[in-house]
């Protein structure tokens, strides 16, 4: 049952890209699905992805859409 179970302790899941959103208000700018959706993933073209090669130099973030008050910072990616 293990052999199909995915879990980054076990070494077969690997970080590609880590964004944080901070807000300037403990209660926050806008909603995390709003910041969310400014990450956009496009892959190249292959119905069936294999492999992150499949998606790199795809994943882009609308800079401009950012709300006010909240900061972007690309940690890993």
């Amino acid at each position: 049952m293990l052999d199909h179970d995915r879990a980054s302790a076990r070494g077969e899941m690997a970080l590609r890209g880590l964004y944080v959103f901070s807000h300037d208000d403990p209660f926050g700018r806008a909603p995390a699905h709003t910041l969310l959706d400014l990450v956009k993933v496009k892959p190249l073209g292959n119905p069936s992805a294999r492999s992150f090669d499949d998606y790199a130099d795809r994943v882009t973030i609308d800079q401009d859409m950012v709300p006010d008050g909240v900061t972007l910072t690309r940690l890993v990616g």
